[in-house]
């Protein structure tokens, strides 16, 4: 074979060289592409309160300090009639409606018929907070199945009538949580509460619990 066409040979080697490198460089840029556009738009990263010793949190995990403190934040809230029973109570369950499993937005209610009915509403207020030394740990939350936990909630439970103190106790709240990450923009939380896992109970507190 002469020089020429040597060279003419080397030529058409390297220009299908570069045409194959070209189509792979083609191909993983759609690759880029797709897989571009089908990520997700928003990250939700959880991280627990306290980061003065680090923390590695895996993506999409959720600390129990975080699944604790949204269950009292709601669980509170839900609780809390300023004025009157009667409205605040009602007006509660369907403001905090997109925290709630629709299963127990309708267990709240048939609660607020049943106690409207029996005349617990009209002229009450009502105020829950925690007892002091009973806050968050980690055996409050405890895991039931995937992405479903219960958290024990001691609470003091406080109701005056016309000014007048109707109720005041400690109670035992067991209360179902489930990830529900239905709509971010109404529950940017992701989860939601599905009510009592059992029926709450009243805490007997020891003499050097004496609040």
């Amino acid at each position: 074979m002469s020089r020429y066409d040597n060279l003419v040979h080397t030529k058409d080697t390297m220009i299908k060289g570069l045409l194959g490198a070209v189509l792979v460089l083609v191909l993983l840029l759609v690759l880029a592409l797709v897989g571009w556009a089908r990520a997700p738009s928003a990250i939700t990263l959880h991280y627990p309160p306290d980061l003065s010793t680090g923390a590695q949190q895996q993506l999409g995990e959720l600390p129990k300090a975080n699944i604790y403190g949204f269950v009292f934040y709601i669980f509170q809230q839900l609780n809390r009639w300023p004025n009157d029973g009667q409205d605040d109570y009602y007006e509660r369950i369907h403001t905090l409606q997109n925290y709630l499993t629709p299963a127990c937005f309708e267990e709240r209610l048939s609660d607020y018929t049943a106690r409207n009915r029996n005349n617990e509403l009209t002229g009450r207020s009502r105020a829950v907070w925690e007892i002091p030394g009973r806050g968050f740990s980690n055996q409050r939350v405890k895991a039931t199945a995937n992405d479903r936990w219960v958290v024990g909630l001691d609470l003091h439970v406080q109701e005056t009538y016309r000014g007048e103190r109707v109720k005041d106790r400690l109670i035992h709240f067991p209360i179902r949580v489930v990830r529900y990450a239905v709509d971010p923009e109404l529950n940017p939380w992701g989860l939601a509460l599905d009510c009592y896992a059992a029926a709450p109970r009243r805490i007997q507190v020891t003499q050097d619990e004496q609040l």
